[in-house]
């Protein structure tokens, strides 16, 4: 069984990207799993309002752990540590773990070998049940490190359970920017869809996302949310699509009654009127789903 994954992206948050995913996962008639890949602030739930089935910790890397009673606080680790991590207080190496990167220096140097790694709980992977098929999720843990990591991990449990189900599609919601949980959302994805909004900002962080899509070897194509805002940046944004080559996808407009669906937490299909399934057509035939 072939299974497609298309994850929407967008250079800059607040473009409309969660309501677009929602939206797209509720037109589309294929069996499908769902993932929220923005770990460091889901929220695709809030619209698809999941029943959890279970959650699972994630720990992400190890960190340093001193044993007080075996160390004779030398000093020797605090000084080795370029992230500055490790300090003796009171005659005893003590570990900072919001500084340390588990590069494993300090242990190398320790002339009593008492420090060791251990795991801690960085955030939660959750699955739940939804009225338009499982949704795969997570939460960081404020200051958590390892996002691409946990995205990585999240999209696994996702594509486990299209196989194991027979799923032939999977939607993901995924981060904004370009940076690491944006990387590891995108790679490996069969389609990219970028949402972008008629202003210069946009513009820029258009680019930027469609030049990590063609880094990663990930087609992509463009959908202009909100577009009446602004025709002229519209037509502007439209222009360099062209020039470019960059597929566009479809134009959905501004309406104040998405908004509030929005906010009532609904996904907003009426709202959208004929907008959302010509433009899931779009993206079917453009990211050649249907093969």
């Amino acid at each position: 069984m072939s299974i497609r994954e298309v994850v929407i992206i967008s250079g800059k948050g607040g473009t409309g990207k969660t309501t677009l995913a929602a939206s797209l996962a509720a037109v589309a008639d294929e069996r499908k799993i769902l993932a929220d890949a923005d770990v460091d602030a889901p929220n695709l739930a809030l619209l698809l309002h999941p029943a959890e089935t279970h959650r699972d910790p994630f720990s992400g890397m190890s960190i340093a752990d001193a044993d007080g009673e075996r160390c004779t606080g030398c000093g020797i680790c605090e000084s080795a540590c370029r992230y500055d991590a490790i300090h003796v207080r009171d005659g005893k190496a003590v570990v900072d773990e919001g500084f340390c990167e588990g590069c494993r220096v300090c242990l190398f140097v320790c002339p009593e070998r008492c420090i060791s790694l251990k795991s801690i709980e960085r955030g939660t992977i959750r699955r739940g049940d939804t009225a338009l098929g499982p949704l795969w999720h997570a939460r960081l843990n404020p200051g958590g490190e390892n996002t691409g990591l946990m995205v990585a991990l999240l999209r696994e449990e996702a594509r486990k359970e299209a196989e194991r189900t027979g799923a032939p599609l999977i939607i993901t919601d995924g981060p904004p920017g370009i940076g690491c949980p944006v990387t590891s959302s995108v790679t490996g994805a069969d389609f990219a869809v970028i949402v972008s909004e008629p202003s210069r900002s946009a513009l820029s962080d258009l680019r930027r996302a469609a030049e990590l899509c063609g880094i990663l070897t990930v087609p992509f194509g463009i959908v202009i949310n909100r577009w009446n805002l602004s025709e002229k940046l519209t037509e502007t944004i439209q222009t360099t699509c062209r020039e470019q080559g960059w597929s566009l996808l479809g134009t959905v407009p501004f309406d104040e009654r998405i908004a509030e669906a929005v906010g009532a937490g609904r996904i907003p299909v009426p709202e959208m009127g004929n907008a959302l399934p010509a433009l899931w057509g779009s993206i079917r035939k453009t990211g050649r789903l249907e093969q």
